[in-house]
């Protein structure tokens, strides 16, 4: 099987079947080798289906060394930190190389989406103008509340008073 990826093989396949090439032979990797994206996924039962095997770390290319402690005291904030954490670094020396990335000011910086940044124990004063409309509204409110309780007067309703018998 080629190193291309799944939809890139994908799409090839399906041009070579509508112009009427014959799909050319692959070698079929092993099970545990496969990646999961190219897994058999079809109508088989589940018993008959390939299960992946966790993949050990790949060893890193020979010509390229590995990162050391020596590499991470040189790193400064302008350092490529990928080196780092590729595959096959040793977790220490990968933990202390981002450590050094993320001691960066930077990476410090609040976004001020956090709703719990500020600090709400200091009262803030209310304004002159704010005082203001708030006094407006309560006079207003009294007014509704006084028209609630004291029903209008009709003059035009007949006086209980002055009834003969």
């Amino acid at each position: 099987m080629t190193d291309e990826g799944f939809l890139r093989r994908w799409a090839r396949r399906k041009t070579e079947a509508r112009s009427g090439i014959e799909p050319l032979a692959e070698s079929h990797m092993p099970v545990a080798d496969m990646p999961v994206a190219d897994m058999p996924v079809a109508d088989a039962p589940m018993a008959e289906l390939p299960v992946p095997v966790a993949e050990a770390p790949a060893p890193a290319p020979a010509d390229v060394p590995l990162p050391t402690m020596d590499d991470v005291a040189r790193l400064t904030a302008d350092s490529d930190f990928s080196a780092f954490v590729a595959r096959g670094v040793d977790a220490a020396v990968r933990r202390t190389a981002l450590k050094k990335l993320f001691a960066d000011p930077h990476f410090n910086a609040m976004d001020g989406l956090d709703v719990y940044i500020d600090d709400y124990t200091k009262p803030s004063p209310v304004s002159e103008a704010m005082l203001a409309s708030l006094e407006h509204a309560k006079n207003a409110l009294q007014r509704v509340v006084e028209a609630v309780e004291e029903p209008p007067a009709d003059e035009d309703a007949p006086d209980d008073t002055n009834k003969t018998t």
